[in-house]
């Protein structure tokens, strides 16, 4: 449904600045597609169109920045941090606010996306590693899980019951299959040995008699000499 051009937002620190990161997300479909962006941690990061509606195989770029808060904190504190991408299909372009109705009544598609940073020193862009601050936004996490969990439940079905006696009964008929092919072929194989073994008989039918008739002149010609 939505193509995202990276899961991870990689800010890049330069001077103490975050450089703001983009990404593309491209409609795959042929519906439009309504789209809301969320953070974990919104007093941190903004994201310039973070709602929207794209057209049927059309893209749109989201750029993310800090906000004035994450100047002064540890780059520890940036990483680790969770955007969710809320995707929803719609058959006509609709209103932003006809658009918010359906997100709430309807389940939607989503995307996870996690922050990291890039540090610049002595010329090389180190990442920067950070503790996962779970306790800082345990309540919101535990709001988008509720959210997600329709989600998830809609994705996963179960194989049905008449599929799985399909599939079982297409491995017996290959299995079948397989073993008459077997046979088939041994078949072939026994047929080709016994013409061997009876051209063999046949041209040893030719050899014995002119074998026998050097034998016998052999001896001939050694009772010759002994009698002399």
């Amino acid at each position: 449904m939505l193509e995202v051009s990276s899961t991870e937002i990689m800010f890049e620190l330069k001077n103490d600045l975050y450089i703001p990161y983009n990404i593309s997300l491209k409609n795959v479909t042929s519906l439009y597609l309504a789209y809301k962006i969320k953070s974990t941690k919104p007093e941190l990061f903004s994201v310039k169109q973070s709602r929207g509606i794209i057209s049927p195989l059309q893209s749109e770029n989201v750029e993310f920045s800090t906000t004035d808060r994450a100047k002064n904190l540890d780059p520890k504190h940036i990483v680790n941090q969770k955007f969710l991408i809320y995707a929803i299909g719609v058959p006509e372009k609709k209103s932003m606010a006809e658009i918010e109705n359906l997100f709430q009544s309807q389940t939607c598609f989503n995307i996870k996306l996690y922050t990291g940073v890039l540090k610049e020193e002595f010329g090389k862009k180190i990442p920067i590693y950070g503790n996962n601050l779970a306790s800082s936004h345990t309540s919101v996490l535990t709001n988008s899980r509720t959210e997600l969990q329709p989600s998830y439940q809609s994705m996963i079905q179960p194989i049905p019951l008449n599929n799985q006696v399909q599939c079982v009964q297409k491995l017996k008929q290959i299995e079948s299959d397989l073993a008459e092919e077997k046979r088939k072929r041994e078949q072939i194989y026994n047929t080709i040995e016994i013409s061997k073994l009876k051209k063999g008989s046949s041209l040893f039918k030719y050899i014995l008699p002119i074998i026998l008739g050097i034998l016998l002149s052999n001896i001939y010609q050694l009772s010759l000499q002994q009698y002399e």
